[in-house]
């Protein structure tokens, strides 16, 4: 099928070879108009001309039998752009009334493009979906075992080699098997490698590397595995592109946030992940990230190919793309700063601020807050009334605290950033008194995981001595880290490795991403900023921005 241009005349001279009654009529549509057989003839004059009407003489022919079968193989073979045309031709085939007792079935491998095609035309006449990655595991294994059985017979033979016995639980087998996957097309890829011959080929090796492909004995042949499977696969230069972006992601990802963090643009990532099955494994339900055969040997295959050098500017691309549709409302989080740095300061009331503000945190008690006090007795040698167990570990509080103070301080923006709005913050943030920084991280760690035994912060409290534009900024907080509570593992990925990303191909960086760069320095950098915060802590913001000001925004 991967010539739609072909299709019709094809189907024709089947039918007209399986139904003698069908030839007159196909022959007489050829003489009246030769061009009828023209790739570029419109398809649906095609289906009409040479499918149609000769279909409507059998209608007597076929009577009360059992309905016909048209089966339509591959159909994700042709180009995305046909497939809807194709799909929407063969439908309207099943609604002309003169046919009756027809049937079609059409065969892919999973392709969005398809799905979008059927729902864009609707379902009528009813359209049946039969996944075969729902059949039973078991059976499907046990064909597949069966064909690797009498597959790898041949190939001893046709190598002049003994069959060792291959019995039902034969390793050999049972490896490929598990390579395969399920999927016969994939175990039809690694038997074609295998039967491949060249002048340097050992069939031995290339089953050894089936079993052992970290074997370095065998790299040479893991290298052609790779090779002939992405060559094999349905779009080569594709099948590299996905690939590296797999291979190089910061952390594995369950493949449904994958597709979502690369977007549209990327829409046959499942079906060439799945023509590359013996080389990684994709997971069927999509809850799993992909595996990958062997991660370090394919690592250094791909870093081989130059055409590779950019790999990490589609994911980085892909971040800030996904930042930037997520980040749809200015950040609040520098204004409520500067309001509590108004209204406290360093006067006379910040010096007994984070006392003030440990009492409202124990309003209601919970562990947070034990471990909070905890640290405070500690580190500040105030009493707070409150009774800390003996199981309370003040020291992780003590920790992320420190670090990120330490993180603050030897924080430096490079002079050409300094009048961003996040700079501007960390500046404050800085020159903060001692206690009033403190109160705003622990402000932050609260109101963005706050405890279930805690309400929401309302500032109604009329006993509470806790400033109003701290009470203020500690329920901004907690009603802007709602929205981290629906965030994807998709866009926190992105808000965590943007910088990486786009620092690891820093040299190679295309203008078009650079602008993109920018753009988002200039509008997103501050809502991304504050989402990380909730999410991961101030360090782990100041850690990425270190990495981003590596990056050369102009050149």
């Amino acid at each position: 099928m991967a010539s739609p241009g072909f299709f019709a005349p094809t189907l024709a001279y089947q039918i007209s070879q399986s139904e003698p009654l069908a030839k007159d009529s196909v022959i007489q549509a050829i003489r009246y108009d030769p061009a009828i057989l023209d790739p570029r003839k419109s398809l649906a004059d095609q289906i009409q001309n040479l499918i149609v009407k000769p279909l409507e003489n059998l209608q007597v022919s076929w009577g009360h039998s059992k309905p016909k079968v048209l089966v339509i193989d591959a159909i994700d073979t042709c180009k995305e752009e046909r497939i809807c045309k194709l799909i929407s031709c063969l439908l309207n085939l099943l609604r002309q009334p003169p046919i009756l007792h027809l049937h079609i079935v059409i065969t892919s491998r999973p392709l969005y493009t398809i799905e979008d095609a059927f729902d864009a035309i609707g379902h009528e006449p009813p359209i049946r979906r039969i996944a075969l990655d729902e059949v039973d595991v078991t059976e499907v294994h046990k064909d597949v075992r069966l064909f690797f059985k009498h597959a790898l017979e041949r190939s001893y033979r046709n190598h002049g080699l003994e069959c060792p016995e291959l019995g039902p639980e034969d390793e050999t087998i049972c490896c490929l098997v598990d390579k395969a996957n399920g999927r016969f097309g994939t175990a039809s890829t690694i038997m074609r490698f295998l039967e491949t011959r060249h002048d340097d080929d050992n069939f031995g090796e290339k089953l050894d590397i089936m079993k052992d492909p970290g074997n370095e004995y065998l790299r040479k042949q893991i290298f052609s595995l790779y090779e002939f499977v992405i060559n094999a696969s349905e779009n080569p230069t594709r099948a590299y592109r996905h690939l590296s972006t797999v291979v190089n992601l910061a952390e594995p990802l369950a493949f449904c946030y994958l597709r979502k963090l690369l977007g549209p643009s990327e829409s046959d990532l499942l079906s060439i992940l799945v023509s590359l099955s013996p080389i990684v494994n994709v997971p069927a339900n999509g809850s799993r990230a992909v595996e990958v055969l062997h991660m370090e040997s394919l690592s250094d295959f791909l870093l081989g190919h130059s055409h590779l050098s950019g790999a990490f500017q589609p994911l980085a691309h892909s971040s800030l793309r996904m930042m930037k549709s997520s980040f749809t409302c200015p950040s609040g989080l520098n204004d409520e700063l500067q309001r509590v740095v108004t209204d406290i300061g360093a006067g006379p009331q910040s010096d007994n601020i984070l006392e003030v503000f440990l009492k409202f945190y124990l309003a209601q008690p919970c562990s947070e807050a034990v471990r909070a006090t905890a640290w405070c007795s500690e580190y500040t040698g105030i009493d707070t009334p409150c009774s800390i167990p003996s199981s309370v570990q003040p020291c992780n509080m003590s920790d992320d605290i420190s670090k990120a103070r330490l993180a603050l301080k030897d924080f430096e923006a490079k002079s050409e950033f300094r009048d961003s709005h996040v700079f501007e913050l960390l500046a404050t943030l800085r020159h903060l008194p001692e206690m009033l920084i403190i109160v705003i991280l622990l402000a932050i760690r609260h109101g963005a995981h706050p405890p279930a035994s805690h309400n929401s912060i309302d500032g109604s409290d009329e006993k509470s001595d806790m400033p109003p534009a701290l009470k203020r900024f500690m329920q901004y907080v907690q009603e802007e880290s709602k929205r981290n509570v629906t965030s994807s593992p998709a866009l926190k990925h992105a808000c965590q490795y943007w910088g990486r990303y786009l620092s690891r191909d820093s040299i190679v960086l295309d203008e078009r991403l650079r602008t993109f760069l920018r753009a988002f320095w200039r509008d997103k950098l501050l809502p991304w900023f504050e989402r990380q915060w909730y999410l991961e802590g101030l360090e782990s913001c100041i850690t990425i921005l270190n990495v981003a000001q590596t990056i050369d925004f102009n050149e």
